[in-house]
């Protein structure tokens, strides 16, 4: 039986959020330090940075009731065993 714990979905979704942190303060120094700050990318990074804020708190609000020790069943031989048994003595030929 493979069975995963959900705080392993939690350590991943942080991670991607520590790599897209990364790459924002990365684009947005680019942003200051070449000099291309006009308003329409004040603008686009205003969107951006907004959505990012809501899309955490979202996420914050939804799992905030979460039980991260709770394991999920990815998969189970005796589930697997059942499925082919039943697929290989129900079969009819002719």
């Amino acid at each position: 039986m493979l069975v995963v714990p959900l705080y392993t979905l939690l350590i991943a979704y942080i991670t991607f959020l520590a790599i897209f942190f990364i790459f924002f303060i990365t684009n947005l120094l680019h942003i200051l330090l070449t000099g291309t700050t006009t308003f329409f990318s004040l603008i686009i990074t205003f969107i951006i940075l907004a959505l990012s804020i809501l899309t955490i708190y979202a996420t914050w609000y939804y799992l905030q009731d979460t039980i991260w020790t709770q394991t999920i069943t990815l998969i189970d031989i005796n589930w697997l065993k059942s499925l082919l048994a039943n697929f290989t003595s129900n079969r009819q030929y002719f």
